[in-house]
């Protein structure tokens, strides 16, 4: 088959019908053309030109073929434009991200706004799953990257960290510790802390500072969302230990129940964005990481 140098050397003659002429403008020599346009013809089998001393002319197979060659010419032209493109708009201008619905939607409100000011023709498409399908969709290519409440034990995987998140508790507005600007973890001693199902990181860590206190961690009521721990809280069923980004969201302008920092200990989890480390743009996600963690890092304490 002809090489992609040859048709445009094709194209070039068939315009000039002049050997120094088409070499000029193809920053060759003539020899070099001349060299070429013999071996495009033997491939082809087919005279393309009429030459002589005084004159070039193309066969009526030359005009045709270079016709062709143009077309060819002008569809690999615009492969190449379209890579390009691609490559200045970051990700080819859609992000596929998963993300895990006790962070999701909490952390894109504040990292949005930052996100479409640095990456105006970015349209981020935003699905929430759980940790491990998250995970397994990060892989197959189903998302682009991911938002995870905890590092994924994943040698494939880049990450980068966005946030460590503290958590608050949350009890009744009338209850004994509501008064407490600031609690002791020692105050949670005796009193019955609810949590989400034990597939989510944030029931261990919860486990754990309970074991610690002498807080009863909950066994008969376990949340599947933290909008319905807070619902159970502000019910009189018990206390809970939510992310901060949740309690800014959610729980600051609620009346029925109070958010509290705990003095020392407080359990914390790291946010991170995570992508394949085989994608060609991972330096792209470095910086999708970097405003989001610009953005979230100016939110006060």
């Amino acid at each position: 088959m002809p090489t992609l140098q040859q048709l445009r050397y094709l194209v070039a003659l068939a315009d000039l019908l002049n050997f120094s002429r088409a070499a000029e403008r193809l920053n060759v020599t003539q020899p070099t053309l001349s060299a070429q346009i013999r071996e495009l013809e033997a491939r082809l089998g087919v005279p393309l030109f009429e030459r002589n001393r005084a004159r070039v002319l193309l066969t009526a197979t030359g005009a045709e073929i270079a016709r062709r060659a143009r077309g060819v010419l002008r569809e690999v032209d615009g492969i190449r434009e379209t890579a390009r493109a691609g490559e200045a708009a970051l990700f080819g201008g859609m992000l596929k991200l998963g993300v895990v619905h006790t962070v999701g939607a909490y952390l894109l409100s504040v990292a949005m706004p930052a996100l479409r000011k640095e990456f105006p023709g970015l349209r981020i498409y935003v699905r929430e799953d759980r940790p491990e399908r998250l995970i397994h969709q990060l892989s197959d290519g189903t998302h682009d990257a991911l938002v995870l409440p905890e590092e994924p034990e994943r040698a494939d995987f880049e990450t980068s960290r966005l946030l460590d998140e503290r958590l608050l508790v949350v009890l009744p507005s009338d209850h004994r510790l509501a008064e407490k600007p600031v609690l002791d973890p020692l105050d949670l001693s005796g009193e019955t802390v609810l949590t989400m199902e034990p597939w989510h990181r944030l029931h261990d860590q919860i486990a754990e500072l309970c074991r610690q206190t002498g807080a009863e961690l909950a066994r008969d009521y376990e949340g599947t969302t933290l909008d319905t721990l807070r619902q159970m809280v502000a019910s009189g069923m018990g206390i809970a230990l939510l992310p901060a980004l949740y309690v800014r969201s959610e729980v600051l302008r609620e009346k029925l129940v109070v958010a509290r920092p705990l003095s020392r200990d407080a359990p914390v989890r790291s946010i991170i964005l995570a992508w394949r480390r085989t994608t060609p743009q991972a330096d792209r996600f470095a910086a999708l990481a970097r405003v989001m963690r610009d953005a979230l890092d100016r939110l006060p304490d």
